[in-house]
């Protein structure tokens, strides 16, 4: 395992080629702000009810804990793996090999979901918009080889791209709150959700398997670290950048929200079709050609996640290429700097697979999107509570200036409040796939697989 060491040898991606704004895009655009407030925010509400806002806040905060542990092993550590680089520093090849592929899987299942989700959207919006019928798999097919096509590019067009995107998704966001609190809210504004005298311990168990899924995408700056200027600064800045940008918008947002519909209306405004609650909200308050617009950019924003991820996913092909755990064809660089071998192997998997998905009877939201993402979420947990074992052993095992808080206590309480929300997704998992037990583990079976085929790679390649 020659490269998690602070400087890349051979085979390095192109350094010096993002900077701390194009690291807040890619980890802000994996979230997709605009579709967790359209599409997530109405299921927040029917499960936690006027506390939906204090979800958000509280994934935040722990994400800003885990922030700190991660950001401080980012200045010793720089590796396109990123929690497979962390892994393996503090906990051993064995378990860092067991966790790369676990983390591979993880994002390319995310990816998948998330191309499906966007050709779906875009099918519908072609349809009212244009008149067009397009099959949902065409679409996603379509989106998925658009997106390899800028993938395959140097890594700051991607940023450039996802940058005009999201400024879209959080302009509407930015023009919807506006309008709301000009024109003002039925009920008057009030904070009484965020009263805890008000809250229910089981409705917030439920309500944390919601929010804390919408900030997948986290590792997105250590992933860049290679290819970050002055990444010692860069990384940490960018990443608590990032998670405070989204735990502000996810909370501002889902309460402006819940003014625009009244906490003592809330229910009633469940009873129809809670996915089309954010449109309703928008049609009232900004019109219909401002809920058009809506509609596209629900598909760009599921865009940039796609673009986001697949980048993610590819760097991780190329780490793992690179130190002998793929073949090492992957660990190479193309002329422009990119993993430009990874990132084709990456576009034909997910092709291949949603043209898969596109051709069987399989609903793309209920199943498709469903199977993928759900593992995503679970296999991001797992990592990032290994990360924080990894950082304290890490640590105490070398001298460095990281002062108490940042090398053992604050990884410490993240590792607690992380096994904490995984206890509960996991438990509550029916919750956001309709599944029983058994199916349940089912889909998150390629997790398990994977952590045993790394390991069983590792081994072999250690003898």
């Amino acid at each position: 395992m020659s490269q998690t060491d602070l400087e890349p040898a051979a085979g390095a991606l192109r350094s010096d080629a993002v900077g701390a704004r194009h690291l807040v895009f890619f980890v802000v655009s994996a979230a997709a702000p605009l579709t967790v407030m359209a599409g997530f925010a109405p299921l927040a509400f029917l499960v936690g009810g006027q506390t939906a806002p204090v979800g958000y806040l509280a994934a935040g905060l722990v994400y800003a804990l885990f922030a700190v542990g991660f950001c401080a092993m980012s200045r010793h550590v720089r590796n396109a793996g990123a929690f497979y680089a962390y892994v393996t520093r503090g906990l051993g090849p064995t378990v860092g090999a067991g966790s790369a592929l676990v983390a591979y899987v993880a994002y390319t299942l995310g990816e998948i979901g998330f191309c499906a989700a966007a050709g779906l959207f875009a099918s519908i919006t072609l349809e009212d918009l244009a008149g067009v019928d397009l099959p949902w798999g065409v679409c996603a097919v379509a989106l998925g080889i658009i997106v390899s096509v800028v993938s395959y590019c140097r890594v700051d067009v991607g940023a450039r791209v996802l940058a005009l995107l999201l400024v879209g998704e959080l302009g509407l966001l930015l023009a919807l709150a506006v309008a709301i609190l000009a024109q003002g809210a039925p009920e008057g504004l009030t904070l009484a959700g965020f009263d805890p005298s008000g809250w229910d311990a089981g409705a917030l168990g439920s309500l944390f398997v919601i929010t804390f899924v919408v900030y997948i995408g986290f590792e997105q700056t250590a992933v860049y670290a290679e290819e970050a200027r002055d990444p010692r600064r860069t990384v940490p800045r960018a990443t608590y950048l990032a998670v405070g940008l989204l735990a502000v918008t996810y909370t501002f947002v889902s309460w402006i929200l819940l003014m625009a519909i009244g906490p003592g209306a809330l229910q009633a405004a469940l009873a129809g079709d809670p996915s089309q609650l954010v449109f309703a909200i928008n049609q009232a308050y900004l019109g219909g050609f401002m809920t058009d617009v809506m509609q596209v950019l629900i598909v760009t924003s599921f865009v940039a996640g796609v673009l986001a991820l697949h980048n993610a996913g590819a760097r991780y092909l190329f780490a793992l290429g690179r130190d002998r755990l793929l073949p090492a064809s992957l660990g190479t660089t193309g002329g422009n700097g990119s993993p430009s071998r990874a990132v084709v192997v990456q576009s034909v998997l997910v092709v291949v697979a949603l043209a898969g998905f596109g051709l069987s009877d399989l609903d793309p939201y209920t199943q498709v999107v469903i199977w993928t993402n759900t593992p995503t979420l679970v296999g991001v947990l797992c990592l990032q509570i290994l990360t924080s074992v990894a950082v304290i052993r890490f640590f105490a095992r070398n001298r460095s200036d990281e002062g108490r808080w940042q090398r053992l206590v604050a990884p410490a309480l993240a590792t607690v409040a992380l096994a904490v929300v995984l206890y509960l997704v996991c438990s509550k998992m029916g919750l956001l796939t309709g599944l029983g037990a058994r199916d349940n583990v089912l889909i998150n079976l390629p997790l398990a697989l994977a952590f045993v085929a790394g390991v069983v790679r590792e081994r072999a390649a250690a003898r």
